[in-house]
């Protein structure tokens, strides 16, 4: 269970239809127009030994979730890769440590990407959340660098079965990056469509002309096209566009923050603006 708190919130009203939202030294800005309400979480630290959940272990996290009427449609969360009020990083915090390096090694070398195995199947970018699925599609993936630090970009959706999803049933855009002192790490993914997809419900599946799932070889195929297709697609013609979530998460500012200290000072609250 996610559980949130406030310590302390400031909004700021800038020009237009921008607005700026402080909290704990963190700063962002975001368009009204885009998102009508903005719901600040600070979620306290669950450390190993978790008598509920041995797998959802985390570090105090801030994090921003974007609303369009009463639907979550994204959130950024960030993770301090630093935390005062345990003995032990590694042992509360098993895969932060790992999974910050191998995030930390793809930004610096700049692979191309997306790497994939012999089957054709991409290989994971490394996130700093554990995910507890796999990335079975990914698509559009560009490193960034911003204000703040370097981050890495994609299209993706993600699957913890052997489901023939259609692409755009649980289609995401996720952004994974690290600010350049590398106390904090930064991930955000928002509901993203196209208009050129073809039209599919949630969790939808891809079917043959009687109906019938299309089988394993066949919805290989069609993840690699629909890859291709979704490649050669502009990044503002995305909904929203894919260079509005980009601003979005550049727009995050850090100053006279101690994210160390979150692990001791976040204990469950949360505020809304709209």
């Amino acid at each position: 269970m996610l559980c949130i708190g406030i310590s302390f919130c400031v909004v700021l009203p800038t020009w237009g239809q921008q607005k700026t939202i402080s909290q704990d030294g963190v700063s962002l800005t975001y368009d009204t127009a885009m998102f009508s309400k903005l719901q600040i979480e600070e979620s306290r630290k669950e450390a190993l030994p978790h008598p509920r959940d041995q797998f959802n272990v985390h570090p105090a996290t801030l994090v921003f979730l974007f609303y369009v009427g009463s639907h979550c449609t994204g959130l950024i969360t960030l993770y301090p890769l630093e935390d005062s009020s345990v003995e032990d990083l590694n042992a509360a915090y098993p895969e932060l440590a790992e999974r910050a390096a191998a995030l930390t090694h793809m930004l610096h070398d700049r692979p191309a990407a997306p790497q994939r195995h012999p089957s054709g199947n991409p290989k994971e970018i490394p996130t700093i959340q554990n995910q507890m699925s796999s990335q079975y599609f990914l698509s559009h993936v560009r490193y960034l660098d911003f204000s703040w630090g370097s981050g890495i970009a994609f299209l993706v959706q993600y699957s913890q079965d052997a489901s023939e999803y259609a692409v755009g049933s649980r289609l995401h855009y996720q952004i994974e990056g690290l600010t350049a002192d590398r106390k904090i790490a930064v991930s955000a993914y928002f509901d993203v469509s196209h208009p050129d997809l073809p039209p599919t419900e949630k969790d939808g599946i891809v079917t043959d002309q009687t109906g019938e799932p299309i089988g394993e070889k066949a919805y290989m195929k069609y993840l690699r096209q629909m890859e291709t297709f979704l490649d050669g697609k502009n990044e503002a013609t995305f909904r929203p566009p894919l260079d509005s979530i980009q601003k979005l998460v550049d727009s995050l500012r850090f100053e006279n923050m101690d994210p160390a200290s979150w692990g001791s000072k976040f204990s469950g609250k949360n505020t809304v603006t709209e």
